[in-house]
């Protein structure tokens, strides 16, 4: 009896094996099967950033490219994967085009958007990602007048930045949580604080950034809205005939980046295309505010998306039906809002 049911418990325990091998590999299966390519040889690396390239499984030559920038303590790979953009990738499809920052860098793996070394022109991580954009443009694999980017946090001050070094090489930008261009710029010759912040040894690189922008606990300091533009257009390698498609999002409820740098990024974004400053449509979506600045032809220029309560992170669309958007991480939160399908929308990619 006792050898019997032995015999009847190891064979429950095989089938059982057998039966959670095959629900393993029916899971591993179903799934895209998502590829990523490092990228290595693409020309001069001055800001020595990682670079990841995901090829859509139905690639083909010149498609559209999409760069996308992780925020501090992020991983490019996790970036692509968490906020849907892969996933979007194989369903449009584009190319999508992940930098990271290494730890050597920075150890939180924020962008260096305030530097002066890496936010100019041909200068530093600027550099870095442009470098990438050619090389993939030079091999035939991008269409050049369909270049786009966006980023969380750091990673969207670094779109901001990129977009205000090159607006001719750009067709749309997407910033989460992000700063304007030229933020951590003294608030005139007086501007003790700042001063004391900037030069002090006893204050971590950046420090000068958090406090003139608005983040780490530091309110955003208000600026006139032709000087925001002027940042730009004082900076930029050439000034384009059509600038970027812009979109702007910010959670009200975010700790780490002031909300109010929404609306300087606003008054940015349209002054600097000589178009209004006040929307010229409002829709509410759930628990957000999308407002939208159109040109003289009537065309959507700019728009903003404010999410009521929400913090610093990407929006997602956890269960959405029919299809879902994103996995909930660190940074990357539920709002029953797919931002990157609504940016790839607004930027006519899909």
């Amino acid at each position: 009896m006792t050898q019997h049911n032995t015999s009847n418990a190891s064979t429950s325990w095989r089938r059982a094996i057998v039966c959670l091998t095959a629900a393993l590999v029916s899971l591993h299966i179903s799934r895209p099967s998502i590829a990523l390519d490092q990228l290595e040889d693409f020309g001069d690396n001055p800001g020595e950033l990682q670079m990841y390239l995901h090829r859509p499984a139905a690639s083909a030559d010149a498609l559209p490219l999409v760069v996308a920038l992780h925020g501090c303590r992020q991983t490019a790979i996790d970036f692509g994967n968490e906020t849907g953009l892969m996933v979007l990738a194989e369903e449009t499809p584009f190319l999508l085009l992940l930098p990271e920052q290494r730890e050597s860098n920075m150890p939180r793996r924020c962008f260096r958007w305030y530097d002066t070394s890496d936010n100019r022109p041909g200068r530093g991580e600027s550099a870095s990602i442009m470098a990438v954009i050619d090389h993939l443009i030079d091999e035939g694999d991008v269409d050049p007048s369909r270049v786009y980017v966006l980023g969380l946090s750091a990673g969207g001050a670094m779109t901001v930045v990129l977009m205000s070094n090159y607006p001719s090489r750009f067709a749309g930008g997407a910033v989460f949580a992000g700063l304007p261009y030229g933020c951590n710029r003294p608030a005139g010759l007086f501007d003790f604080t700042w001063h004391w912040l900037h030069l002090s040894p006893f204050v971590l690189d950046g420090a000068d950034a958090s406090y003139a922008c608005g983040i780490a606990g530091f309110q955003n300091k208000d600026r006139d809205a032709d000087q925001w533009a002027e940042f730009i257009t004082q900076n930029s390698e050439s000034l384009p005939e059509r600038w970027p498609l812009v979109s702007l999002w910010q959670g009200t409820g975010d700790a780490t980046v002031d909300p109010d740098n929404l609306s300087e990024l606003t008054e940015q974004w349209t002054v600097v295309q000589a178009i209004d400053s006040v929307a010229d449509d409002q829709q509410i979506v759930g628990d957000a505010t999308r407002e939208i600045y159109h040109d003289e032809e009537g065309n959507p220029r700019v728009e903003t998306w404010s999410i009521q309560g929400y913090g610093h992170a990407v929006p997602i669309d956890a269960d959405g039906d029919p299809d879902a958007c994103g996995m909930e991480a660190a940074y990357i939160v539920n709002a029953d809002l797919c931002a990157v399908r609504r940016v790839a929308d607004f930027w006519q990619l899909r």
